[in-house]
């Protein structure tokens, strides 16, 4: 059974269709060949939400080692140490998701906010014309 969701995986990742698959594969029909693959797909998340954890984990502590390594010399003033610290620190934020995301700020003119109603009233005008019925 695992065997053929794997290879029911396979085809559709290489563009078959699901009556193909079923018909390669020995599926009662292409319904059966959908949910088997649909089933495989969610346990392959399942499956890789613990290890990615695991794997940001052992990162961290990575990171946490060479900082604790370099941090006397941060206190000393080396400047490459800063430096090196600092891109841990950079890289830790990231894989922690603590730098906020860039803001942007659009302006616009009051020109511009008019010419847009002016458009849109004439095309509301315009719908309302072809929608009245013809005397």
């Amino acid at each position: 059974m695992v065997e053929r969701r794997r290879a029911a995986v396979k085809l559709r990742i290489e563009g078959k269709s699901w009556q193909e698959i079923a018909d390669l594969l020995g599926y009662d029909s292409k319904g059966g060949a959908c949910k088997d693959v649909s089933r495989a797909l969610q346990k392959a998340v399942t499956d890789l939400a613990l290890p990615l954890e695991e794997y940001r984990q052992l990162e961290l502590d990575r990171l946490d080692a060479m900082q604790e390594a370099l941090w006397p010399k941060v206190l000393d003033g080396d400047t490459r140490a800063i430096d090196t610290a600092l891109r841990l620190m950079d890289r830790r934020a990231k894989l922690l998701g603590l730098d906020a995301p860039t803001r942007t700020e659009g302006v616009l003119s009051l020109d511009v906010i008019e010419a847009g109603i002016a458009h849109l009233t004439a095309q509301v005008d315009a719908a309302r014309t072809q929608a009245e019925p013809a005397d």
